[in-house]
């Protein structure tokens, strides 16, 4: 629904004009009506509107008056003028403050549900293209902080990516979990975890040492987030690691000497020692 406003100085067409027509099936729902330019410029101060029908002659701020302190305000609202005169002098100033539409009293149905079938169509292509724009533009700026984030995967944290990106943190909450569907805490947690995991893959830090890298300043405190996210601590992921690589090798010993055995199967000296190798390996693990 776009939202609509109207603007009548005669409270029986005021009252007419919203209870007489279709609004709501023409994909327009009214938000407020006035009975001067001034009311309704009042209401726009705090509000939007997409479309303001208003009369011309009223007092206190007439038609024209209104148009031009919303094209003079940038408020991006259509206004259609509704009038009983069809004076050329009014018409020509219409135009000058982009008036959409000039409708005469007195109002014939058909014309003014054309008139507003046109603007509701105009107003479905602006709202399109605004929302592929205001989508390509979000998702741009989430690939930057999540870029930064894991340039700063230390430091990162609400303040510091908002100061980097120029808006405020609240902004950034908001606008994060709105286009990345995740809180941005949740993303900095997943791949602190994620790096964690991979650093205790390859072995070569201590515990402490990926605490320091990811920015936690007591190992506790990461030790205890690891186990959250994962279930088990830092200590058990290095134990299963160390686990798996005995049994991989074990496979690849055992691969090796069996493709050994089959080679010196014409040498049965050569073939008893590797046997006796081979069991000796497996008493020492057992």
């Amino acid at each position: 629904m776009y939202s609509l406003g109207i603007v009548e100085d005669e409270t029986k067409i005021l009252n007419g004009l919203c209870k007489l027509y279709p609004w709501n099936s023409l994909g327009f729902e009214i938000k407020t009506k006035a009975t001067n330019g001034q009311e309704m410029l009042n209401y726009l101060n705090n509000n939007h509107l997409d479309v303001i029908l208003s009369d011309i002659s009223m007092p206190v701020l007439n038609g024209i008056e209104l148009a031009r302190e919303i094209q003079q305000k940038n408020l991006n609202t259509i206004v259609i003028f509704l009038s009983g005169y069809a004076d050329f002098q009014y018409a020509r100033q219409a135009i000058r403050y982009n008036v959409y539409e000039y409708i005469l009293k007195p109002v014939k149905s058909q014309e003014l549900i054309n008139v507003f079938t046109q603007v509701r169509d105009k107003l479905d292509i602006y709202y399109k293209d605004c929302t592929v724009e205001k989508k390509n533009y979000y998702t741009t700026l989430i690939e930057k902080i999540n870029h930064y984030t894991l340039s700063n995967l230390a430091d990162a944290n609400l303040k510091n990516a908002a100061d980097y990106i120029g808006i405020s943190a609240s902004y950034l909450s908001s606008i994060y979990k709105q286009y990345a569907e995740k809180n941005y805490s949740e993303f900095i947690l997943e791949e602190k975890m994620k790096r964690a995991c991979k650093l205790l893959n390859d072995g070569i830090l201590k515990t402490y040492q990926i605490a320091d890298q990811l920015g936690y300043d007591d190992p506790k405190n990461f030790t205890r987030a690891f186990k959250n996210y994962y279930g088990f601590s830092p200590r058990e992921k290095a134990r299963i690691r160390y686990e798996n690589f005995k049994s991989e090798t074990t496979i690849y010993q055992k691969k090796f000497l069996c493709s050994v055995l089959r080679l010196c199967a014409p040498y049965s000296r050569i073939r008893s020692y590797c046997h006796l190798f081979f069991l000796f390996q497996n008493n020492k693990r057992s």
